[in-house]
């Protein structure tokens, strides 16, 4: 294996799988909450309520495995850019604030080159976003992530402040994963016009200028 190509077809296998498996588990959620809306006692109800947070925890995991097979795809064979002029002015205006904070943990912010690449969410390259989202799933019993990780995150936030279906970006809302979240602003969730596979497959062929 020696190409983004190469890379992208031998985690095939395994990615479709991980997309199927995410699929199936939207489905246990939704019948989950079918089943706590006709529970009649409150032991049912707690049941039920057991299921649907059981469901998220496996669900994250699913989507934090997505979130690894494209960040080491980017790491290893993005193709080397100069950031975007919307990624050197989202810097240029956290720098203004911070020079008007100095006691901000950051004295001098810079996004990373290598991810900088793809479509663009607002003002950041979706590579910014899987690096981000995958950060915080890997380090996720650490007390804090680092700037540029936190950074990336206020922004979703900011663009998605109260997302549909219980999904988050706000890291001071209780610990919890993003990695869901994450591919649900990607767009790598099944929806009714395409797979969440198939999204995933486009995005990453175009960011990595790899057809496969």
């Amino acid at each position: 294996m020696d190409d983004a190509k190469s890379y992208l077809t031998s985690t095939t296998p395994a990615t479709e799988g991980l997309f199927k498996l995410l699929n199936q588990y939207g489905w246990q959620k939704m019948r989950a909450i079918v089943d706590m809306t006709k529970s009649t006692t409150r032991d049912e109800i707690e049941e039920h309520k057991s299921k649907y947070s059981s469901v998220d925890v496996a669900r994250e995991v699913i989507a934090g495995s997505i979130l690894q097979i494209a960040f080491v795809a980017i790491k290893e064979y993005g193709v080397p850019q100069e950031k975007p002029p919307l990624v050197l002015e989202f810097e240029e205006q956290i720098n203004k604030l911070i020079s008007a904070s100095p006691k901000t943990r950051c004295k001098n912010f810079s996004l990373p080159a290598g991810f900088c690449v793809g479509r663009e969410l607002g003002h950041l390259p979706i590579g910014l976003v899987i690096y981000a989202a995958r950060n915080q799933y890997n380090h996720f019993y650490e007390d804090r992530l680092s700037v540029v990780n936190e950074v990336i995150f206020n922004y979703l936030n900011q663009l998605w402040p109260s997302p549909r279906n219980g999904l988050s970006f706000n890291l001071y809302d209780g610990k919890q994963f993003y990695a869901y979240s994450a591919l649900a602003a990607l767009g790598w969730t099944d929806t009714h016009k395409r797979l969440g596979y198939t999204a995933y497959a486009e995005d990453m062929a175009h960011l990595l200028r790899a057809e496969f």
